[in-house]
C-alpha cells in the first residue's frame, strides 16, 4: 500500500520535473507558437473551405499559410523598412544641420515668451548648445539601435519560420490537439468549453476589432500628415496605430499635439486640417469598435489597456494580442471558481 503511494508520488514528481524541462526547451518558441495558434483559429474557416475544394490537407494548409504571409508579414516588413528610412533621415538631419534645431528652439522660445500668462523664458532656463549636443548624442545611440535592429533580422526570420511551421500543422491537426488536451485536463467539459470559447472570442475581437481599427487609424493619420506636409508621416502613423489601443482618446494623443504644433508655428490652415481630420479619425474608434468587437471581449476598457501594455512589455509586439487573451482566460478561471464554490462563498460571506 505504502509502496503504491510512493510510486504515485514519484510519478508526479517526475512528471512535474520533465514538464518543467520541456517548458525551458520550448520557452524561446512559445510566442511564435501562440501567434500560430491564434492565426490557426482565425483562418480555420478558410482552411476548411480550401480543404473541401482541393481535398488535400497539406495543400490547403500551405495555401492558407501563403495567404497569411501576404496579408500580415509583407505589409509589416514594408512598414518597418519605411520607418527605418525615416529614422535615418531624421538622424542625418540632426547631425548635418544642427542650426535647424537651434532655429526651431528659438521659434518655440519666442512663441512661449509671447504668452504672458505662462511667464517662462526658455532661452534663460535652457542651454541650446547642450540640447543640440544631447540630440547629437541621441542620434549616435539611435544609429547603434538601428544597427542592432538589422542584426535582429535573423531572429525575426527564425521566429517567422517557427510560426508558419506551427501554423501549417495546427491547421491540419489543431482540432485533434484540442481534443487531446481536453481528455488530459482534469477540468469538467463545460469548464473547458468556457475557456475555449473565451479564447476564440478574444482572438476574434483582438484581430477583427483592435487590430483592424489600429491599421485604419494609423494609415489615415499617416496620410493626413503626409498631405499636410508633416515630416515622418510613417512614424507618426505607426505611433498612432500602436497608441490606438487606448480606448476613445488613443489616436488623439498623436494628431492633437501635432495639429497644435503646426498652428503654433504659423501654418494655421494645415493645423486646422490636421485637427479636423483628427476628429474624424477618432470617431472611427467610437463608431466601429463596438460593431467590430461587440461584446466578444466582455472586459472593461481599463483591463484591455493594462493587459495590452503588460503583454507588450512581456512578449513584445505579439503581446498586443496575447496579453488580452491571457487576462481574459484569467478572468474566466475566476468565474469558474465562483460558480463551483458559490455555495461555500455565500456561506462564508453571510
Amino acid at each position: 500500500m505504502h509502496l503504491k503511494n510512493y510510486n504515485v508520488y514519484f510519478f508526479f514528481a517526475a512528471l512535474v520535473g520533465i514538464t518543467f524541462l520541456a517548458f525551458l526547451i520550448m520557452k524561446p518558441l512559445i510566442v511564435p507558437f501562440l501567434i500560430a495558434a491564434i492565426l490557426a483559429h482565425l483562418f480555420s474557416p478558410a482552411y476548411e473551405a480550401s480543404l473541401k475544394l482541393f481535398r488535400k490537407s497539406g495543400l490547403s494548409s500551405a495555401l492558407i499559410c501563403l495567404l497569411v504571409a501576404l496579408i500580415i508579414i509583407i505589409p509589416v516588413i514594408l512598414i518597418a523598412l519605411l520607418v527605418i528610412n525615416e529614422i535615418q533621415d531624421i538622424l542625418s538631419g540632426l547631425n548635418e544641420n544642427p542650426e535647424a534645431v537651434r532655429g526651431t528652439f528659438n521659434k518655440v522660445a519666442q512663441a512661449v515668451s509671447s504668452l504672458s500668462f505662462i511667464g517662462v523664458d526658455l532661452n534663460r532656463i535652457a542651454d541650446q548648445d547642450a540640447i543640440i549636443s544631447g540630440l547629437r548624442g541621441f542620434s549616435q545611440n539611435a544609429l547603434l539601435i538601428i544597427q542592432s535592429i538589422y542584426k535582429g533580422v535573423a531572429h525575426f526570420v527564425f521566429s517567422m519560420f517557427i510560426m508558419f511551421f506551427s501554423l501549417f500543422y495546427l491547421l491540419i491537426d489543431g482540432k485533434k490537439l484540442v481534443r487531446k488536451i481536453m481528455e488530459l485536463s482534469p477540468l469538467r467539459d463545460e469548464h473547458e468549453n468556457v475557456l475555449i470559447k473565451k479564447f476564440n472570442s478574444i482572438s476574434r475581437a483582438m484581430i477583427k476589432g483592435t487590430t483592424m481599427i489600429a491599421v485604419w487609424q494609423g494609415a489615415l493619420v499617416g496620410m493626413l500628415f503626409a498631405a499636410t506636409g508633416v515630416s515622418s508621416p510613417v512614424i507618426f502613423g505607426l505611433l498612432a496605430a500602436i497608441i490606438s489601443i487606448i480606448p476613445s482618446v488613443g489616436v488623439g494623443l498623436v494628431w492633437l499635439p501635432v495639429g497644435l504644433f503646426v498652428i503654433f508655428f504659423g501654418d494655421v490652415v494645415s493645423g486646422i486640417i490636421i485637427l479636423s481630420g483628427g476628429v474624424f479619425i477618432s470617431t472611427i474608434d467610437n463608431v466601429l469598435r463596438p460593431k467590430l468587437v461587440g461584446r466578444d471581449t466582455q472586459m472593461h476598457p481599463l483591463m484591455v489597456l493594462f493587459s495590452t501594455l503588460g503583454g507588450v512589455a512581456l512578449f513584445g509586439i505579439p503581446g498586443l494580442i496575447i496579453g488580452p487573451i491571457f487576462l481574459a482566460l484569467f478572468v474566466a478561471m475566476w468565474d469558474i471558481y465562483a460558480l463551483e464554490f458559490k455555495a461555500q462563498l455565500d456561506r462564508y460571506n453571510n
